[in-house]
């Protein structure tokens, strides 16, 4: 019976631990920008991030993204709006694009380049040992967008399973998608993010910065979508417009 009760007492106070998720929270700046002869203030927002082992919630303003690899689900909510939209994993990008135009986005974004390069420059960031990475990439309908990533292999503990949470994210944008394979290279997490994109001849600069990374047990139903939400079919175009889950500029940290 004490041995029972030891056991039992034991699983009480390690579940805590056990049920953990890893909560990213990270600042992000755009700068000042012209953009079509329309003057873009500059902006600043927080993005939190859970992760646990086969679910994902990436909280940015009012739009929520929660990954559900357990029931082959990805879930964007406007939590202003109350509504929600539900895509299919993997992500089968025909089934929501009207069929005349899907040739026609296969062919643009066959023309999109993406390469991510390691390098051996290090610095310190914060507590974390950093080492930087560069991504170019050129856009579908013409510009480019230019990365510099410094990344953390020991900050986030254990990553298993990040990579393919990450994933899940940026395959419902028809931008990110192509960027699946080589994000792949980061090896740990990216804790400073500085981004120039060129489009229409305006110049985009950007930041995003890591500030704390945790371990918080999530509250139940938190990776659910809430039931007094309204059903809302998913667009692709307009969340690529928007940047939408990982859109340009979008979803931040990923595993190595």
């Amino acid at each position: 019976m004490k041995f029972i009760l030891a056991c039992a007492t034991t699983a009480v106070l390690s579940s805590p631990a056990l049920c953990a998720d890893y909560v990213i929270t990270k600042e992000k700046h755009t700068d000042r920008a012209t953009v079509m002869g329309k003057e873009q203030p500059a902006k600043d927002s927080k993005e939190v991030t859970w992760i646990g082992k086969d679910h994902m919630r990436v909280e940015d303003g009012d739009k929520v993204t929660i990954v559900r690899l357990d029931l082959k689900k990805l879930y964007m909510l406007d939590t202003k709006a109350k509504t929600s939209s539900t895509v299919d994993l993997p992500v089968d990008m025909k089934k929501y694009l009207p069929e005349e135009m899907a040739p026609m986005m296969e062919q643009m974004f066959s023309k999109m380049t993406v390469t991510v390069t390691p390098t051996k420059e290090t610095k310190k960031v914060k507590d974390w040992e950093t080492t930087k990475y560069t991504m170019t990439m050129t856009l579908p309908m013409g510009g480019s967008m230019d990365q510099e990533m410094w990344v953390a292999k020991d900050a986030g503990g254990k990553r298993e399973g990040w990579q393919e949470l990450y994933a899940a994210i940026m395959s419902a944008n028809p931008v990110r998608a192509g960027m699946i394979d080589e994000m792949k290279k980061i090896e740990g997490v990216p804790v400073v993010v500085e981004r120039t994109q060129k489009m229409m001849g305006a110049e985009i600069k950007s930041r995003e910065t890591v500030v704390s990374i945790e371990e918080k047990e999530a509250a139940e139903g938190f990776y659910d979508v809430p039931k007094d939400y309204t059903d809302k079919p998913f667009d692709p175009m307009a969340e690529m417009q928007m940047g939408g889950p990982g859109g340009p500029g979008g979803r931040g940290p990923r595993g190595g």
